[in-house]
C-alpha cells in the first residue's frame, strides 16, 4: 500500500486498497523535459511515475490501475502548454492533470481552459497565487501568496540581523502581482527596501546578477530577498564573487539544482522554505516510504522539494480518488471538503470552495556543509492583508 496502513478499516492519507479489476484512470502532466530545463521537469516526472508504478503493483486505487501520459512544454511557453493540455484532455481523455507546479508561467493560458472543461488540476499553478485564481478546478498543496507575503519579511526579521534589504524578482505576473502585498509587510516588520531589481527572465540571471549585487551593496542593503529561486542562487554566487557575505532569503529554493550550483558557497548564507512540505527528516511512515520507493524505482533520483512535491501531489490525488473513483464532479466536491489532512509529508492541508491553496504551515531551511538542514518549523506567521 501507498501510505501507512489503516487501523480498524480506516483510510489513512495515501492508502490504496485493491478490490479487483477496473478501468484504468489516466492522468496527464506537462513539464519541461527538453534541453537544460529538463532538470526541473524530469525529477517530477520520474517521481510521479514511481508513485504510479508502486500503486499499480499494490492493486491500484480500489482496483483501478493508474496511467501517466506526459508532454513537454518549456517553463515560459504558454502556447505550447495549452496545446499539450488540450491533447491530454481531448485526445487522451485524462481524468486530471497532475504535478505541473514548475509550470507557473506557462500555465497562465491553461487555467481558463481547464475550468471550462471541468478537468481537475492537482498541484497546478496560476498567474496570481491566490485561492480566487485557482478556483474552481485547481488545487495546490502550497500556501497562498498572502501567506508568503507575510512569511518573507518574518524570515528576514527572525533569521537575519538586517534592517535594510535589496529585493529582486522576475518581471512576470506570478511575482510582480504580489509586490503590493509584500512591500507593506516589510514596512510593518521594520525593514526598509533600499533597492528593487527586476530581471526580465530567469535565464537572464546568469548575466545580470553581478551588476544587481553591485547596486544593492552601493545602496546599503544588508541582506537580499528574492521571490524567485533561480535569482536567489545566482545572486548568492555573484555576491560570493564580490566577497559580499550578506544573507540571501527567498522562496522554494529546495532542490538538487541549488546544491549542485551553489553548494558550500551558500553555506550559512541562504535561507529558504519548503512550500508547505515537511522536511525530509520527518519520521513518518509516508515520508519513509517516499524515500524507500524512490531508492527502489528511481535510483539516483534526488530527494528534494521537487521530488517530494511530486510525491505529495500523487498522495493527495490518490487519497481523493479512493473516496470518489473517477468521477470528476465528486472528486472536486471531495477536494473542497478536506480539513486538516496530514499526509505525513506536508503541513496539514485544508481546502474549501474559497480556499484552493491548502498548506497551513511551512518549514524554514538553509544550507550547511553543502546540503539542506531544517532551521525552524512548522511555522505560520499568518497572512498579509489583502
Amino acid at each position: 500500500m501507498i501510505g501507512a496502513p489503516g487501523t480498524g478499516g480506516a483510510r489513512t492519507p495515501g492508502t490504496v486498497v485493491g478490490s479487483g479489476s477496473h478501468e484504468t484512470i489516466a492522468l496527464g502532466t506537462v513539464l519541461p523535459l527538453q534541453g537544460g530545463q529538463r532538470n526541473w521537469g524530469e525529477p517530477v516526472l520520474r517521481t510521479t511515475q514511481a508513485f504510479i508504478d508502486e500503486t499499480n503493483a499494490n492493486g491500484g486505487i480500489n482496483g483501478h490501475p493508474l496511467k501517466l501520459i506526459a508532454y513537454n512544454a518549456c517553463l515560459t511557453c504558454q502556447d505550447e502548454a495549452l496545446q499539450a493540455v488540450r491533447r491530454l484532455v481531448e485526445q487522451d481523455h485524462v481524468f486530471a492533470i497532475v504535478n505541473t507546479y514548475v509550470e507557473v508561467v506557462a500555465f497562465q493560458s491553461v487555467i481558463d481552459y481547464l475550468n471550462k472543461a471541468g478537468v481537475p488540476l492537482i498541484q497546478g499553478a496560476a498567474e496570481s497565487q491566490t485561492s480566487a485564481a485557482l478556483s474552481p478546478v485547481n488545487f495546490v498543496t502550497a500556501p497562498s501568496g498572502l501567506f508568503w507575503a507575510r512569511e518573507l519579511p518574518q524570515m528576514v526579521k527572525r533569521f537575519t540581523t538586517a534592517t535594510k534589504i535589496g529585493l529582486t524578482y522576475v518581471d512576470v505576473p506570478t511575482e510582480t502581482n504580489g509586490l503590493k502585498y509584500l512591500r507593506p509587510e516589510f514596512a510593518r516588520a521594520g525593514i526598509t527596501i533600499v533597492d528593487e531589481e527586476n530581471v526580465a527572465a530567469e535565464e537572464d540571471a546568469v548575466t545580470n546578477m553581478d551588476s544587481i549585487v553591485t547596486r544593492m551593496r552601493a545602496r546599503g542593503a544588508q541582506a537580499v530577498v528574492s521571490t524567485n529561486p533561480v535569482l536567489l542562487v545566482y545572486g548568492r554566487l555573484a555576491a560570493s564573487r564580490q566577497n559580499w557575505s550578506a544573507k540571501w532569503v527567498g522562496l522554494a529554493a529546495w532542490s538538487k539544482l541549488v546544491t549542485d550550483a551553489c553548494g558550500h558557497t551558500c553555506d550559512n548564507s541562504l535561507i529558504t522554505e519548503t512550500a508547505g512540505l515537511s522536511f525530509i527528516n520527518r519520521n513518518t511512515p509516508q515520508m519513509n516510504q517516499f524515500k524507500a520507493v524512490l531508492a527502489r524505482r528511481f535510483p539516483g533520483g534526488e530527494i528534494s522539494g521537487l521530488t517530494l512535491g511530486a510525491w505529495v501531489g500523487m498522495q493527495l490525488t490518490s487519497y481523493v480518488l479512493a473516496e470518489t473513483g473517477p468521477d470528476r464532479s465528486a472528486f472536486l466536491r471531495a477536494m473542497e471538503r478536506i480539513r486538516n489532512l496530514d499526509l505525513g509529508t506536508t503541513a496539514p492541508l485544508t481546502f474549501g470552495p474559497d480556499r484552493h491553496m491548502g498548506a497551513t504551515a511551512d518549514m524554514i531551511i538553509g544550507l550547511q556543509n553543502g546540503d539542506y538542514v531544517p532551521i525552524a518549523g512548522p511555522v505560520n506567521y499568518g497572512e498579509a492583508s489583502s
